[in-house]
């Protein structure tokens, strides 16, 4: 399974770098007459890169804070849930304990 997982990190890794490659090529790459970037193309690509990068960690920084976010809100869910379950047991054992005492008020007289 690790290895599914491993093959499927570096896959995405891939698809995203391809991604960034084609669109700054696209966006910064003006002429293919000569074998070298231009230094504007090459000030371009590495910009766009940057650029990439740097919203790819924003999107993931979000990512995560939501995650945590949505991770606390399902803890104090379930903590709330938990909590309403030992009323209704405590609640139900009241009742309970207030059934036979009452009973055994009736079956005394």
């Amino acid at each position: 399974m690790d290895e599914e997982v491993q093959l499927k990190n570096i896959k995405e890794f891939l698809q995203n770098y391809n991604k960034i490659t084609d669109d700054c090529f696209s966006q910064c790459v003006y002429t293919l007459s000569q074998s070298r970037l231009t230094g504007e193309e090459a000030l371009c690509a590495s910009n766009c890169v940057q650029k990439s990068k740097f919203v790819d960690q924003k999107c993931m920084q979000a990512f995560i804070e939501h995650q945590q976010q949505s991770m606390q809100k399902f803890i104090e869910d379930s903590s709330q849930k938990q909590a309403e379950q030992e009323a209704a047991v405590v609640d139900s054992n009241i009742s309970d304990t207030e059934n036979k005492e009452i009973v055994k008020q009736e079956s005394t007289e």
